[in-house]
């Protein structure tokens, strides 16, 4: 089959460039920005919204422009992780990632993408975005324990999937994956909640092979928390096993090369 053109991105800091193509300018969160609603009301409308226009609309997107498939739902299903809360954490190849797992894996569950600060630094955007389900990092210590409180509530009290991106920034078609640390699985070890790995390869297409290679979402068993371990273990412990399905994944199956990274000589 007909290789794709490759282009090559040459990167200085592993760890901190970004590759998104869309450059949206930081501003500050509003000081007294609710990360979660208990209101019935405002919890109705937005399930409404999520459900009615959100979901059928983006998964049109998704399978059109994408063409992502997921691989290995039965686990999520065998797990039985529709009744519970659960930490899903996946590699960052483009800004669609963020609909994968709650349209192709997650339902119907609702999914909370944790997300940077630049995510909703549209003012206009931000309310629909965190009304469909962003959860901004806190951009102060004040907004530390409200945001912490919004993870709790929706992962304990609504049994919601939660997303986060543990390579933090867009590298749109890398085959490999960057490292990260345990930070962001404090979450699912102070709740005793599971984790599920999820790795995004690329596939040629068999049609329309003009476009760029499709989505594949792998998911991995449940990963659940030693609770006997000190807190730092146990996120350690996480993290590994959320890795090291990652790699395994991203460098075990036909990856189709669409984009090259390379580091930049010094």
């Amino acid at each position: 089959m007909k290789e794709y053109p490759v282009k090559t991105i040459y990167f200085e800091d592993e760890l901190h460039d970004d590759f998104a193509s869309t450059k949206i300018a930081r501003k500050t969160l509003p000081k007294k920005l609710k990360f979660y609603h208990k209101n019935l009301i405002y919890r109705f409308l937005s399930n409404c919204v999520y459900y009615i226009v959100g979901v059928p609309l983006a998964w049109l997107f998704v399978k059109i422009v994408y063409g992502a498939k997921i691989v290995g739902k039965k686990k999520w299903k065998r797990a039985r992780l529709r009744k519970q809360g659960v930490f899903v954490y996946a590699n960052h190849t483009t800004a669609a990632d963020a609909l994968f797992v709650p349209l192709l894996l997650a339902l119907p569950k609702r999914t909370r993408i944790i997300c940077s600060v630049e995510a909703v630094s549209n003012s206009f955007l931000r309310p629909i975005e965190i009304f469909l389900g962003a959860l901004p990092l806190p951009d102060s210590p004040e907004q530390r324990k409200p945001f912490v409180d919004a993870v709790s509530y929706y992962s304990k009290k609504r049994h919601d999937a939660i997303l986060i991106f543990p390579e933090a920034h867009i590298w749109p078609y890398c085959t490999r994956i960057r490292p990260f640390g345990e930070q962001a699985f404090t979450y699912p070890a102070q709740e005793g909640l599971p984790v599920v790995s999820c790795c995004t390869t690329f596939e040629r297409r068999k049609i329309l092979r003009f476009l760029p290679p499709r989505h594949v979402i792998h998911v991995s068993d449940a990963f659940y928390p030693e609770m006997d371990l000190p807190l730092g273990e146990r996120s350690k412990k996480l993290r590994d096993q959320a890795y090291d399905y990652m790699v395994e994944t991203s460098s075990s199956l036909e990856n189709a090369e669409y984009y090259r990274y390379l580091p930049k000589e010094r």
